[in-house]
């Protein structure tokens, strides 16, 4: 329902926002053309197209694969005095849970048993709900609105940043390099050694992931001649990003996360988040050597 009452008034006003000077002169010439997909790997085109799609996918990547799933599975594990008796509670109720399951499979348990079994194992999944609910949600939350602050900031400073730096490389280098620090170290380092700066260190990380969303808002429009300007943009996010980019918490949670070190899934999850992050943005990184110049020329 948040989501939908901002998106009614846009909805409403939608058909009075005027299109460009661009394009309606060159509607009433007769010199616009209807958009046609091959344009879009066309040899002029070819590299914005591939390059705009790899580094939306890299920023979605990160924030789903990273940021996203850090609140949701990460959190839970960080070593603060607020969530130690939370876990360990609710580690003793996993357990038992597992134990009245065996019971429940064993060969010989009657119908009877299995019905009791069963409304103790229901009465356990609630106290894990009730623990979940007061003590280890309101961490969470704290942890993403401190995420979403960053976000906020982050396309504050990429507007600041439109307006003093020319080059659109440059630009997006501000948050990626910085990304590419900030990551690792907190996710590898802070999220062990020191947990309560934790949700400071996501707060960064939204920073720098957040405003490349904007960012490629921005920049898409202008890289692409006016016919194709939709047909760009809405590849490059909805293949790259949405479905590619969102993949990345799929790839965190079941091929990653598995296999690497830590003392409980949380612990796991974390640094596998680590992992996902710290690529995503050195290959965004790396191909933002290859990402044009959007023309000098308004188009």
């Amino acid at each position: 329902m948040t989501g939908l009452f901002p998106a009614i008034p846009i909805a409403l006003l939608l058909p009075f926002v005027p299109e460009s000077p661009v394009w309606r002169e060159r509607k009433r010439s007769g010199s616009f053309k209807r958009p046609n997909f091959s344009e879009l790997f066309s040899p002029a085109l070819i590299r914005t197209t591939l390059v705009a799609t790899l580094l939306s996918a890299c920023a979605y990547a990160a924030a789903f694969g990273t940021l996203q799933v850090t609140v949701t599975q990460a959190v839970p594990g960080l070593k603060i005095e607020r969530l130690e008796e939370p876990r360990k509670a609710l580690g003793a109720l996993t357990k038992e849970g597992k134990q009245i399951e065996a019971k429940m499979k064993a060969e010989g348990t009657s119908e009877e048993d299995k019905g009791k079994l069963n409304s103790e194992f229901i009465s356990l999944l609630k106290k894990q709900g009730k623990i979940n609910k007061e003590s280890v949600q309101p961490v969470r939350e704290e942890v993403q609105f401190l995420q979403e602050l960053g976000g906020l900031l982050g396309r504050v400073l990429l507007a600041l940043a439109l307006m003093v730096i020319v080059s659109r490389r440059v630009i997006l280098w501000l948050f990626q390099v910085p990304g590419l620090i900030a990551i690792p170290f907190v996710w590898f380092w802070v999220y062990q050694q020191q947990p309560e700066w934790f949700a400071y260190g996501v707060f960064i990380a939204g920073v720098m992931t957040v405003a490349q969303f904007s960012y490629f808002g921005e920049y898409l429009p202008k890289v692409y001649p006016v016919h194709l300007r939709g047909t760009g943009g809405a590849f490059a996010t909805n293949v790259g990003g949405r479905m590619i980019g969102t993949s990345a918490a799929f790839l965190t949670t079941n091929l990653i996360a598995p296999y690497v070190p830590g003392a409980n899934l949380f612990e796991k999850v974390a640094f596998a988040a680590g992992i996902t992050g710290t690529a995503v943005f050195a290959i965004g990184l790396m191909g933002s050597f290859f990402l044009p110049e959007p023309p000098r020329e308004e188009h």
